[in-house]
């Protein structure tokens, strides 16, 4: 709980009923069904039930999507709407749409992904990682269709924009089907991966190739002498990423025979494979910092963030959003940050910006964070 309570507001209380829903499991839901699902007699009853009796009442909570914040939600809803409770200190969250996504589709100015990740507006949230699991479903070893879903994609889905390579991908993979109590051979999980990234190439096109863009330029500029890779951030921070081979030294052990180890402070040149694998996600994270650190400069009230969460007692949540959704527009509308980038590492070949997207739609967005 934040210690500083705010005054309970009409829209507040809409907000509270956000969060129950969405922490009970219906953060795929519309807003508008995530309201009506506090209002049904059958789930105000479960709410009585665990505001009433936590432990006794268990089984109504152990299983939502977050039971710990169901049940402070529970709890505070109770207090508020039956008790009266005037001011609440409950934090509510919302979540970005899988961030990196997010940040690519600004930087490639690319509609599609843009639409993927709800950076534009739709009528209901949309879902990256089903579209992938229905776009490469034809791809993948006919056996394994009826266990393909969202949570078989989602790891990868989530983790090729911070540049995760095929072979952590087959791990994903493997771990989401064991899951299921499906056994999976190395064929079939390579024709998974292939599958997955084939279809994000074509849902999400522009991401991709920024992503590609940026492994090749680093490569050119660290092959061209650069001893570390520097750029600045819209919030003005400047990051330099300097990663360097490390000396290492074979010794003989006793015990444990011949054994390499890393000599502290001992470089020998620069890491080039290391800069190509670390740079785009790298810049995705620092852009990320900069959207939450610009939104919340000037904010007067209590807040959290956690990555791409932000949170908030329910009555500034509007304001909040508002907040998030206007510096979203204003880095990616007013400034150029992968243009920038190019320049800062002297690229040879200009940025491969798609254009049409219109980072002022994320303004109307209601699932942007959500």
């Amino acid at each position: 709980m934040f210690s500083e309570g705010a005054k309970i507001t009409k829209k507040g209380m809409e907000w509270i009923k956000f969060q129950l829903a969405t922490t009970y499991g219906l953060d795929k839901a519309t807003m508008q069904e995530r309201l009506e699902w506090v209002d049904k007699g059958e789930n105000r009853e479960l709410v009585h039930r665990v505001w009433s009796d936590p432990i006794g009442n268990i089984a109504d909570w152990e299983n939502a999507d977050e039971p710990w914040l169901f049940l402070a939600a529970c709890v505070e809803w109770y207090e508020l709407y039956y008790e009266h409770k005037t001011h609440t200190h409950l934090p509510v969250a919302v979540d970005a749409t899988c961030s990196g996504l997010q940040i690519l589709a600004g930087l490639a100015k690319d509609a599609s992904t843009a639409h993927m990740v709800n950076v534009l507006g739709s009528e209901k949230p949309q879902d990256a990682y089903a579209t992938i699991a229905s776009r490469s479903m034809e791809a993948i070893p006919e056996r394994l269709r009826p266990y393909w879903d969202r949570k078989a994609t989602k790891r990868c889905v989530m983790t090729i924009p911070y540049n995760a390579k095929p072979f952590s991908n087959r791990s994903y993979i493997r771990e989401a089907f064991k899951d299921k109590d499906v056994d999976v051979d190395k064929e079939e999980l390579t024709s998974c991966v292939l599958a997955v990234r084939a279809a994000m190439n074509e849902v999400v096109p522009g991401a991709m190739r920024v992503m590609k863009w940026i492994e090749t330029e680093v490569a050119r500029a660290i092959k061209a002498g650069a001893q570390e890779i520097e750029w600045t951030t819209p919030s003005g921070f400047v990051v330099k990423q300097r990663l360097m081979k490390t000396a290492r030294e074979i010794i003989q052990c006793q015990l444990m025979g011949r054994v390499s180890i890393s000599i502290a402070g001992a470089e020998k040149g620069v890491d080039l494979k290391h800069h190509k694998n670390a740079t785009a996600p790298n810049l995705i994270h620092s852009l990320d910092a900069s959207l939450l650190h610009l939104a919340v400069m000037d904010v007067d009230f209590p807040i959290a963030l956690i990555h791409d969460s932000v949170l908030c007692r329910a009555t500034d949540m509007c304001k909040l959003s508002t907040l998030v959704r206007k510096t979203y527009m204003t880095l990616f509308a007013k400034h150029e940050p992968l243009t920038d980038f190019a320049l800062s590492i002297e690229a040879e070949e200009n940025p491969p910006i798609i254009g049409d997207l219109k980072p002022e739609a994320v303004i109307d967005s209601q699932y942007f964070f959500c």
